[in-house]
């Protein structure tokens, strides 16, 4: 009676055993798959990295153009914008950067809001001439807090953009210097309630 027990439990041993290497192999072989995905997946983030650089470059190239057009039509070579990338908690993100004079600066700290009017002008234009196919801009009074002064020069900035990346812009304003370098203008009054094109 004895052995026969020692023999049944050497029997259920010998399945644990089989049963265990079974699954051992299976563990070794998705080990092994892990290995090679995870090779791939490096070699394939290293691609989309360098891939995401170039992509980057060129798209920085574009928006720094534009905007630097914009700060030396009014205000010369006193400022300068550049963007910078950062990888951040395992993405890469962008950081605006405004220099003045070569130092670093933050233009919501300007006194008045012309600077960062002109820059929220020429980064939507950047934005807009990269992600659309049309070439049509309206925009409401986007230079409204850029000093008289410069005004006239913003007008002019507008003219140079229109021309060179060729799109049409169509400005609602009530500033006389936007208003003279204009290609056509239409006056809107109300009369008697109802906006009428004069």
């Amino acid at each position: 009676m004895e052995f026969l027990e020692i023999e049944e439990k050497l029997n259920t041993i010998k399945i644990k055993k089989q049963s265990t290497e079974e699954l051992l192999n299976t563990r070794k072989q998705r080990l092994e798959e892990i290995k090679t995905e995870t090779e791939t997946l490096l070699k394939s983030q290293s691609v989309l990295q360098e891939v995401a650089t170039e992509v980057q470059s060129k798209l920085s190239v574009k928006i720094d153009s534009i905007v630097n057009l914009g700060l030396a039509t009014c205000f010369g070579d006193e400022y300068k914008f550049e963007l910078r990338y950062v990888s951040a908690r395992g993405k890469t993100e962008v950081e605006f950067v405004l220099l003045q004079n070569g130092k670093e600066i933050d233009p919501m700290n300007q006194n008045g809001g012309g600077l960062v009017d002109l820059l929220c002008f020429c980064l939507r234009v950047a934005v807009y001439n990269i992600s659309h196919v049309d070439n049509v801009i309206v925009f409401d009074e986007a230079m409204k807090f850029l000093s008289k002064g410069f005004k006239e020069k913003a007008a002019e900035l507008i003219q140079t953009l229109s021309e060179r990346l060729g799109i049409q812009f169509i400005e609602v304003t009530h500033i006389e210097e936007m208003m003279e370098h204009s290609d056509k203008q239409f006056v809107i009054k109300k009369v008697k309630g109802v906006s009428e094109v004069v």
